[in-house]
């Protein structure tokens, strides 16, 4: 947990995701929230065993969780939360916010970023409503992302609706793909302006990511 969850923060972003690999995107996002909702804090929570993604291969948790230090290094807002990665078993957006709600101030307020491609599922997840009642989402709108999810939010939540649980921001116009970049570095390709140069290093180091990965996350 970083320094600031011991110093009485108001407001803090989560910015949960797999991250295989981090890349310039999710940095965007985060600052996107950040500086829209002036939070004091953002919180990247790399995925240990996402049940979403049960049955794809995914990247070693230790280079994930690697990666998202280095990402978010050069930033005094960001810091990097591996409760899900030390959790075992699959890992639940619920468990990890129940987790975070006891190391917080009660007044603290807690904004859990997704982008508005998630919300058509978000009634899939492990108890929605406790999230709802958790946190309030920050969702934010991505180009080319189906345009019915806060409807579709709207009617199987409304109360969270009516009671301000969701938030909606507009993105970044530029958008990546975890999935596209893992496909590019199969094939030897730079990734370079696409992810953080350090984190480019480190895959180059590792020699990750040499045998393409299947699936589409963010």
């Amino acid at each position: 947990m970083p320094a600031t969850a011991t110093e009485n923060p108001r407001r803090v972003g989560l910015l949960g995701g797999t991250f295989d690999p981090p890349h310039l995107g999710h940095l965007m996002i985060a600052e996107t929230a950040r500086v829209a909702l002036q939070l004091e804090s953002v919180l990247f929570v790399p995925a240990g065993e996402p049940w979403l993604k049960s049955g794809q291969q995914i990247t070693a948790a230790t280079h994930r969780l690697r990666m998202v230090e280095l990402a978010v290094a050069d930033n005094p807002y960001f810091h990097v939360c591996d409760c899900e990665i030390r959790r075992s078993g699959a890992t639940y957006t619920v468990d990890t916010l129940h987790e975070l709600r006891s190391a917080y101030p009660g007044d603290a307020e807690l904004y859990f970023i997704v982008g508005s491609d998630v919300l058509c599922e978000f009634h899939r997840w492990k108890e929605p409503e406790s999230i709802l009642a958790l946190c309030r989402l920050a969702v934010i709108e991505r180009p080319g992302g189906p345009s019915d999810g806060m409807e579709t939010l709207a009617r199987r939540f409304p109360s969270a609706i009516a009671n301000g649980a969701v938030v909606s921001l507009a993105g970044p116009r530029v958008d990546f793909s975890a999935s596209e970049l893992r496909r590019t570095l199969a094939t030897g390709r730079s990734v370079r302006y696409q992810v953080p140069d350090a984190v480019a290093q480190y895959i180059t180091e590792h020699h990750l990511y040499r045998t393409e990965c299947s699936g589409n996350d963010d």
